[in-house]
């Protein structure tokens, strides 16, 4: 049995909350799940435990140091063999308690590209020191080990591109719907039936750069009137968004939906999905809409070019360009046959590159290979 735990600052809901999902959902036989919540629980948590993960929300608050031991001795009394630690707050937590603890593997992940202030002054000047502790760090995709290694260079060997990946649908169709109708499903959000319908998915905030994506639509509104735009999410830039959204007369033709529980539902009624993002790692709403069967068009951002084939399953721009996404916009939702051909070509990308199936097995593979390099873990056969 090998003991693997996920440490990541909070299991709310969002991508890399997912992903960790995916992970103990999917894990081999012998690969006993555990997740451990730093700061919050919430949705994801509960739903890592319902896929057989035990689960954790430690709620390190107070002092620091209190949290670190705590999180040590709780990895230690678990037995663990190989620690995760995502992302900043995940690293250094995971990676000092594991080491602490003597887990035998400690592996991070990093979900993003790197870029100056993340994770704060204080990671900056600690994050070649628990590189240096860690025997593996995971990139989602080439873009993010590409940004990690370029500064970190001293320990390239330690970096590896494990692309993320998503599964089918729960009912175990690839873009499926829970069985209601596009055509209902579109009615329930207020589209004119052969109006070409656009959606993002993702946190109002200055990554996800949807002003961009407001400015290019009023372009693209100029050569297609009476398409649609859908925007999903919630976040600190609302307000914000909402008065550029008012300055530039979009009107009924872009709505902001909130937050929502029902991304499949939206992807299947969608004829294209977007994404504008000035930041990013390997978008898991992209691999949503390649996997709905979707168009896409994105930004040259991040690992958005590595799932986004230009001209082969949908469109890339610059990032920071609404003139180049407004006139891609309007290309795309006036070409109905393109899209579906799009569509279709983004399906098999996602099939044959960015299944869960293939994430979980490779990093497991690299979990066992690790312990094997370090004589094997406490509890491996």
């Amino acid at each position: 049995m090998i003991r693997v735990a996920h440490v990541v600052e909070a299991m709310h809901q969002g991508g890399a909350e997912s992903l960790v999902i995916e992970h103990v959902r999917l894990a081999a036989p012998d690969v006993h799940s555990t997740v451990i919540a730093l700061n919050r629980g919430g949705p994801a948590l509960e739903a890592a435990g319902a896929g057989g993960a035990e689960t954790l929300l430690l709620q390190k608050g107070g002092a620091k140091a209190q949290g670190l031991l705590r999180l040590a001795r709780e990895l230690r009394e678990r037995r663990i063999d190989v620690v995760n630690a995502h992302n900043p707050i995940g690293a250094v937590y995971g990676t000092l308690a594991a080491r602490m603890a003597g887990v035998p593997v400690v592996v991070r992940t990093e979900h993003s590209i790197h870029y100056p202030g993340r994770g704060g002054r204080l990671y900056g000047m600690v994050e070649p020191w628990l590189t240096g502790l860690s025997d593996r760090v995971i990139c989602v995709c080439e873009a993010s080990r590409e940004s990690h290694v370029s500064r970190l260079g001293n320990h390239a060997h330690r970096f590896v591109t494990i692309l993320n990946g998503i599964a089918a649908d729960a009912d175990g169709a690839a873009g499926a719907a829970g069985g209601r109708d596009r055509m209902n499903i579109r009615a329930s959000l207020g589209v004119v039936p052969g109006e070409p319908l656009a959606l993002t998915v993702g946190s109002l905030t200055v990554q996800k750069s949807q002003d961009v994506m407001l400015r290019g639509m009023a372009v693209a509104l100029e050569r297609v009137p009476n398409a649609t735009l859908l925007i999903a999410g919630e976040g600190r830039l609302r307000d914000e968004l909402l008065a550029l959204h008012a300055q530039l007369g979009l009107g009924e033709r872009v709505r902001f939906i909130g937050a929502r529980l029902d991304v499949p539902e939206l992807m299947h009624a969608c004829d294209l999905f977007v994404l504008s993002s000035s930041r990013e790692g390997l978008s898991v709403t992209l691999l949503e809409a390649m996997r709905a069967g979707r168009a896409t068009l994105a930004t040259a951002i991040g690992g958005n070019p590595e799932a986004v084939a230009d001209g082969v399953n949908g469109r890339i721009v610059p990032g920071g360009d609404p003139a180049a996404f407004g006139a891609a916009l309007a290309d795309m939702l006036s070409d109905p046959r393109a899209l579906a051909e799009y569509g279709a070509a983004g399906e098999r990308r996602w099939r044959e590159r960015f299944t869960a199936e293939r994430m979980v097995g490779t990093t497991e593979v690299l979990y066992r290979e690790a312990l094997a390099a370090r004589g094997a873990g406490r509890n491996a056969a």
